[in-house]
């Protein structure tokens, strides 16, 4: 059995981040902790991702809960109750992944997907048994005779590992409203479903790709973003996203940008501090994989100054999801 995790609704609204660490062989512990003093709201705090390998026992295996405790906007305990749970299973066969375990790479939410999205794929023994990146290039179609496929147009794979694979949407699925993904590895079906498909799917890359907390964001002197190096009101801070949609001109899947400027086909706006940010540049990022989105704007002149002002990306009518962080003095 191997554990990955996201962080969940209630955590991405109250701007939180979550952290963790391995205690031993199944044994993780976690930590949900913020700078601010938001409360979290009703809802998922942590979603987790319980991959079985393909031999694992039939019968229930029991997740447990420990060492459970909550506080207050002001560090007080609070009385909390929680219930252990556990995993049933009931054989083996057939895909060993679900839409729900298709995730924006930059958010790790699930939803439609959108043509030259950046996503990543949970599953249980879904790639190889050793975890293998390109190495002569930045994405190939196939890693250790694994691949994913999108209406049978191979998808650029960056990464693939036995429960995790990180795959580019082609922009092929562009106009569609589904798409029939495959996913294959050593010769057998490893995945096999039908996916909406969206214009756009738009969300920032974090510092800690967890897809809440500090963006991974430049200040105007290209210096990286942080609570230590605040970005100026009225300077440009350059944003990286995925999910944008189709490009104009047309991007091949999986190439690097060079200096040709291609745009979204779809508008796209920026508010910071929940005011309108002047866009300056939205475009393929230069030196990068088609599907990174570049945004340089102008932080708001209005908004108050804070190490934890709110960031949302627009791209037509698609708003990323909450808790992207930028400092502002």
């Amino acid at each position: 059995m191997s554990l990955a995790w996201v962080p969940g609704a209630s955590t991405r609204s109250a701007g939180k981040t979550i952290y963790s660490v391995a205690l031993g062989a199944n044994q993780t512990r976690f930590l949900v902790t913020g700078i601010n003093q938001n409360p979290m709201p009703q809802g998922d705090a942590i979603d987790f991702f319980i991959n079985l390998s393909a031999n694992a026992s039939s019968g229930l295996h029991t997740l447990t809960i420990s060492s459970f405790t909550c506080s207050d906007v002001f560090g007080n305990a609070v009385s909390t109750t929680f219930t252990n749970g556990g995993v049933q299973v009931t054989g083996t066969g057939g895909s060993r992944t679900m839409p729900s375990e298709v995730l924006n790479a930059a958010s790790l939410t699930s939803g439609p997907v959108a043509p030259g999205e950046i996503l990543t794929v949970f599953g249980a023994d879904i790639g190889p048994a050793a975890a293998l990146q390109p190495t002569s290039s930045v994405t190939n179609t196939v890693l250790a005779e694994t691949s994913v496929l999108f209406d049978g147009t191979m998808a650029p794979l960056l990464y693939a590992g036995p429960n995790q694979i990180n795959a580019i949407v082609p922009f092929e699925v562009s106009g569609q409203t589904t798409t029939n993904v495959v996913i294959e590895s050593g010769g057998e079906l490893t995945g096999g479903f039908s996916l909406d498909v969206a214009a756009a799917a738009p969300a920032i890359f974090t510092l800690n790709s967890s897809g809440s907390g500090p963006g991974a964001i430049l200040n105007q002197d290209l210096t990286l973003n942080s609570p230590s190096n605040p970005a100026l009101r009225g300077s440009i801070v350059v944003l990286y996203a995925t999910g944008a949609g189709a490009m104009n001109p047309p991007l091949q899947d999986g190439q690097v940008v060079g200096n040709t400027q291609s745009n979204p086909d779809l508008p796209v706006s920026v508010t910071i501090g929940g005011v309108d940010a002047l866009v300056v540049y939205s475009g393929a990022a230069p030196g990068l994989v088609a599907g990174v989105l570049q945004v340089n704007c102008v932080v708001p002149q209005s908004i108050s100054p804070g190490s934890a002002v709110g960031v949302n990306l627009i791209v037509g009518t698609q708003s990323s999801p909450p808790g992207v962080e930028l400092a502002v003095r």
